[in-house]
């Protein structure tokens, strides 16, 4: 299911909102997929204001988001 989002995301421009785990430390973040290669998923990042690069195997949920969420 939470390939299903990011393929969406990635398909449509969409935001999703996931949440990652890095090596214990959990994190909810909202992202917009700007490219998918095998299992990394290069996205811009809401919560850093920047570009990251997030493994989907590290990907615990994952849900559209709205965008008024974000002002």
């Amino acid at each position: 299911m939470i390939e299903y989002f990011v393929k969406k995301s990635y398909e449509d421009n969409k935001i999703i909102r996931i949440v990652y785990d890095n090596k214990g430390t959990i994190t909810e973040r909202d992202i917009r997929v700007l490219n998918i290669k095998d299992n990394r998923i290069s996205a811009y990042c809401y919560l850093r204001n920047s570009k990251r690069t997030f493994l989907m195997e590290n990907i615990l949920a994952a849900e559209f988001t709205k965008i008024e969420d974000l002002i």
